[in-house]
């Protein structure tokens, strides 16, 4: 038994040591999930989703984590949230000034030729149109522990939630720093 735990442990190490080296990325621990709970709720004459994620590692607070956050989908890829941080750009008014999350209901689409290599890319017109985009939702991060509450159903097309993903974003920018192309990369899908 001995032996077979020092190969697994020597090959799992030799595996994140070299990862790096062969252009291999290893998902964050920020980016993992542990644990999940979608829950919707009577909120008067409208059902409303509150959303807890556990994560494997501590959220990066301080806004130099780079682009990346955490989505529910609800459609396919139509009336998607997602808690977010993509600091400098500046897309919503409702922007905590230190980390740089916020919530949006937007709409995705196949990568375009502008996003080589990932998973999806944000509709920027349809997502800009969708009421929700700009979403003051009420949402917390503390550690490892991110909640979204209070989401009108009606928000997400009164959709169920089919997955939870954690996601990281490349913006594509203009000569004047305006995005053109977000390109969305999962990174973990539950």
């Amino acid at each position: 038994m001995k032996t077979i735990k020092s190969i697994t442990l020597f090959s799992t190490f030799t595996f994140a040591a070299l990862a790096p080296a062969l252009g291999w990325a290893e998902t964050a621990d920020y980016l993992k999930v542990k644990e999940s709970q979608v829950e919707w709720e009577s909120k008067g004459k409208e059902k409303a989703l509150d959303i807890e994620i556990e994560t494997s590692g501590a959220v990066p607070m301080d806004g130099k984590a780079g682009a990346f956050g955490y989505g529910a989908l609800t459609d396919g890829t139509n009336n998607v949230l997602v808690l977010v941080t993509h600091l400098p750009i500046q897309d919503s008014t409702h922007v905590d000034p230190k980390s740089g999350f916020h919530a949006h209901v937007l709409d995705l689409k196949q990568p375009t030729s502008a996003c080589p290599g990932a998973t999806l890319e944000v509709d920027l017109e349809n997502s800009g149109n969708n009421k929700a985009f700009d979403a003051n939702y009420t949402w917390s991060v503390k550690d490892k522990k991110i909640k979204i509450e209070d989401i009108p159903a009606g928000d997400l097309g009164d959709a169920g939630v089919e997955n939870l993903v954690t996601f990281t974003i490349k913006p594509v920018l203009d000569a004047k720093q305006n995005p053109t192309n977000l390109c969305v990369t999962v990174a973990e899908q539950i």
